[in-house]
Parts: structure tokens; C-alpha cells; sequence
């Protein structure tokens, strides 16, 4: 499915990663009246997370490093409740990237990488 709704960072078309794993948290505030009730007001239903796992060339490794370096990135995925695409603005954290083994003499590369990473959303 993620092959026929290609993910865009920035307007940056990315290709079909080895794994995207989404979840969403309601954002709720807890306040206790003075009659000792708990009154619940919700802030948000669908906070995006999401996990993100690539096996790419040097070059878009580096591509990812430079979306790891920027405050925010407008990515653009496909909603499956609208059933169209939406833009949000999230921020990547816990980035990592290592180089597949025996991968350096691959051609016009500098090896292949795994990168890893999570994107937050604002």
C-alpha cells in the first residue's frame, strides 16, 4: 500500500521504506474540580508518531541527515480516515544510520546504509 501513496518530506517524494509503523495519541488535560471531580478536556484525537526504518544509497542517507538537522518538516502522507493526503508538520528524532555489511563495492554508491529514525508531530 505505501508503494501506491508515496510519503513526501518537504516535497521531497521518499521511496518505499522497509518499515512505517504509525500511531496517534489523544492529548487530554486532567483538572480536578472543586467538587472533586476529575473534568477531562481533550485537546487533540490523532498526535501522529511514527517509526521509520529505510535501507538506502549514501546519497539519501545523507538526504535524511539533512532532514534530521531542520526544526520541522512538512510531510505529506496519505490519511486513511479522509482517504486523501495530508500535510504535517513534525520533527524527526532518535535518527540512526549504519552502513549494510559487505555493501561499500556497490556501483556508483559509497556503500548502502539503514537508517532509523522517529517523527513527532507538533
Amino acid at each position: 500500500m505505501l508503494s501506491e501513496y508515496p510519503i513526501y518530506f518537504d516535497d521531497v517524494k521518499l521511496f518505499t521504506p522497509e518499515s512505517w509503523e504509525e500511531s496517534y495519541a489523544v492529548i487530554e488535560n486532567t483538572n480536578q474540580t472543586e467538587a472533586g471531580t476529575d473534568q477531562v478536556i481533550v485537546t487533540r484525537y490523532d498526535k501522529l508518531s511514527v517509526s521509520a526504518s529505510f535501507k538506502c544509497s549514501s546519497r539519501w542517507a545523507a538526504k535524511f541527515a539533512e532532514f534530521r538537522d531542520k526544526d520541522s518538516i512538512q510531510v505529506k502522507l496519505y490519511d486513511l480516515k479522509t482517504q486523501d493526503y495530508k500535510t504535517r508538520t513534525m520533527r524527526m528524532r532518535n535518527f540512526k544510520t549504519g552502513p549494510e555489511k559487505n555493501s561499500e563495492k556497490t556501483r556508483c554508491t559509497n556503500g548502502l546504509y539503514t537508517v532509523n529514525f522517529d517523527l513527532q508531530e507538533f
